[in-house]
């Protein structure tokens, strides 16, 4: 069950920033130190000021989190930042190129109220890691306030809910700016009573898929019990909500694309184990890699829910593998639901580089070891620098599937998806402040 609230948003005011785009920035869990440095030039204002960034491997120290409340609480009194007049909730449309195709992605940005995951109501995919669930609590501890909006999405099974979205995108935009990744932005804020409720009579029914964001949304739900009073019902304090972006899984726009893997063993690459691993299963290609470009030709060829896997080796060496037919079921795999058996990323984590390294908790935790990579030009030269053994590709994975996998309720490894565009900071805040700013629930 999704139940959005429209609620009174902090945000950039017009007179004090002239263009929107140089104080958005990406999800802060793609924002590496020498990139934070980026932004924070480029814009005195940037959003980065507040989200932080990766946090380093060793965690940062607690004068990070007070100087981003510190700046939060600046911004708002030298008029940076203004509080909406009246409740809303906005559509956001996004612009961008994949593969050669021009597309449009539109979402609800809103707040919702936080189920606990429990409820099988919402529902996450990937596991989540202590450290980065202790940064972002930290964070949020310090300026009392939901700064990044989870990404969800939600089955909307007719295409009902996204042909109501499609319709809110009318008159004068209150954002409209090209971001300096070429993605286009035009957003628009909804306040009348009736359109709302019809969106939120819609959603209701529907359940929250967490697509981006686990970390966030665990930290709230921690957040909200160490904050609120058990006295009232949900809904009655600040801290129930949540900043979320959704988005049906019928809009055409939604991408899920691949996270690539980069693996190095303690010696040599075993490629003669690897055969003998994949043999029963896979039928196995082999062919010559000239450049990167072509490299990510091929894996950007690959169908969404292909179950095919390529194999990049130094010297321009690239096996591609497919399921043979009828061997999907023998892959040995963990008990599970029949439908992780269609999801690549599974069949190379316990099919492949299971048996291969044996992977335990320690390689997933060493990035020497083993990388994440969404771009298979980096895989490429990764490769032929010798920083990694192989490259392990990975088609893209359907949102119906992701959909349908975590109705088991069971997660699937890290890193499984890649959801692009990004939706990114900066747009809207949520403070978590007096009853005066409280979101209210939309009744349908």
């Amino acid at each position: 069950m999704i139940q959005i609230a429209p609620f009174r948003a902090l945000r950039y005011n017009p007179e004090a920033i002239s263009f929107i785009s140089r104080v958005v920035a990406p999800p802060y869990d793609l924002v590496d130190a020498e990139q934070a440095d980026e932004l924070r030039a480029r814009d005195p204002h940037n959003a980065i000021r507040l989200v932080l960034g990766k946090a380093p491997d060793g965690g940062r120290p607690e004068r990070d989190y007070q100087r981003a409340a510190t700046v939060l609480a600046s911004w708002r009194r030298e008029g940076v930042l203004i509080r909406e007049p009246e409740p809303a909730i906005y559509l956001c449309e996004q612009t961008f190129s994949a593969n050669g195709q021009s597309l449009v992605r539109r979402g609800l940005l809103s707040t919702i109220l936080l189920e606990d995951l429990s409820s099988g109501r919402v529902l996450p995919h990937e596991h989540t890691r202590e450290p980065a669930k202790a940064d972002r609590l930290r964070l949020m501890q310090a300026c009392c306030a939901s700064l990044s909006p989870v990404f969800g999405i939600f089955a909307d099974t007719d295409g009902a809910i996204d042909e109501i979205l499609a319709g809110l995108g009318s008159g004068e935009p209150l954002y409209e700016f090209e971001a300096p990744d070429g993605i286009g932005y035009r957003m628009w804020r909804v306040t009348d009573a009736g359109q709302i409720r019809r969106v939120a009579g819609e959603l209701r029914d529907e359940k929250f898929v967490i697509a981006d964001g686990h970390h966030r949304y665990e930290t709230a739900l921690t957040y909200r019990e160490q904050h609120r009073s058990a006295a009232g019902p949900p809904g009655s304090a600040p801290e129930d909500f949540l900043l979320a972006f959704c988005v049906s899984t019928k809009d055409k726009g939604l991408k899920i694309l691949p996270t690539h893997r980069l693996v190095k063993g303690p010696g040599a690459f075993p490629k003669k184990r690897l055969l003998a691993i994949v043999t029963p299963y896979f039928d196995l290609r082999e062919s010559r890699i000239e450049n990167p470009a072509q490299l990510r030709a091929i894996a950007g060829g690959w169908g969404a829910d292909e179950v095919v896997i390529g194999c990049y080796l130094r010297g321009g060496r690239f096996m591609e593998l497919r399921v043979r037919d009828g061997a999907l079921a023998t892959i040995p795999l963990p008990d599970g639901p029949p439908e992780w058996r269609s999801v690549p990323v599974m069949l190379l984590r316990y099919g492949i580089l299971d048996p291969l390294f044996g992977m335990s908790p320690d390689f997933f935790s060493d990035p020497t070891r083993l990388r994440y990579e969404a771009d298979a030009e980096e895989v490429y030269w990764a490769v032929e620098s010798g920083r990694f053994d192989a490259g392990f590709l990975l088609a893209p994975l359907h949102p119906d599937t992701l959909a349908r996998v975590t109705q088991t309720g069971r997660r699937m490894p890290p890193k499984t998806t890649f959801f692009y565009p990004k939706i990114p900071s900066g747009l809207v805040y949520y403070p978590f402040e007096n009853a005066d700013c409280l979101p209210v629930l939309a009744s349908p």
